[in-house]
């Protein structure tokens, strides 16, 4: 259902667009793919986004690997109570997602994508912790509030970085940023069954509630930390370059969405 509406509302959609014309003499998809390779590793703004965002892939995908099993076999929780533990992240991840657009104009577009990482993070310690009874809902707690931070991160960086890239470079940009990112999942899922497998499912949600307070580690040691708002938007004309890193800008920040 939630496809069908998303396919209605993008059929309503009546801007065109005029579409993109290749630049320079050589278009094949080999020099394409790296240029906005290029572009996305020369940026230290973007790295830092994709290392912050990577490890936090990493241990999600840990989490997601041990979670039924960690909630099953050492809570002891029956099926309709994991369908609430579960429900919990969703439920957080919406309220992000109706909150981020205020966090951001009220703290800061460039601000709230590491204080949302920040104080989320320690939430996840509340994963190993739960236990039988009224202490497993200390599992739905930590979830809610670490989904809520990062969807509310994901709204934050994901503008930024549109902010940041030249137009004609958004495609190969954010194809780039997603490989980076979304290739780190898969090695979290065989570490979190490697750990779960040889020291049991509480050590590995342990390894994965530690992981997320490293996740913003990235964010505070970058020159993230010292902006408020997000940088002018990249030319995309004449003397635009792949490493062009523009200064924080003095107006107002644009609105999230």
């Amino acid at each position: 259902i939630g496809y069908a509406v998303s396919a209605l509302f993008l059929l309503a959609i009546r801007h065109k667009e005029p579409a993109p014309r290749p630049e320079g003499t050589d278009t094949s998809l080999r020099a394409e793919i790296g240029e906005g390779l290029g572009f996305v590793l020369r940026q230290p703004l973007l790295r830092v986004i994709v290392l912050t965002t990577g490890l936090g892939n990493f241990f999600s995908a840990l989490l997601l690997s041990v979670q039924t099993v960690f909630l099953v076999r050492v809570l002891d929780l029956p099926p309709a109570a994991i369908g609430l533990m579960l429900s919990s992240s969703a439920v957080g991840g919406l309220a992000g997602a109706l909150c981020a657009g205020r966090l951001a104009r009220g703290l800061g577009q460039a601000r709230i994508i590491w204080l949302s990482a920040l104080v989320s993070g320690p939430f996840a310690l509340l994963w190993p912790l739960a236990g039988h009874g009224a202490a497993a809902g200390l599992f739905a707690a930590g979830s809610a509030v670490v989904f809520f931070g990062a969807v509310v991160y994901n709204v934050a960086q994901v503008s930024f970085r549109q902010l940041l890239c030249p137009p004609r470079l958004l495609g190969r940009m954010n194809a780039t940023m997603r490989f980076l990112v979304w290739g780190t999942m898969p090695l979290g899922a065989l570490a979190g069954g490697a750990v779960a497998g040889a020291y049991g499912p509480r050590a590995a949600v342990w390894v994965c509630a530690i992981g997320f307070l490293a996740v913003p580690l990235p964010l505070l040691f970058s020159r993230l930390r010292t902006m408020r708002d997000l940088p002018a938007a990249a030319p995309d004309g004449p003397g635009e370059g792949p490493g062009t890193d523009p200064g924080p800008r003095a107006e107002a920040p644009a609105s999230v969405n």
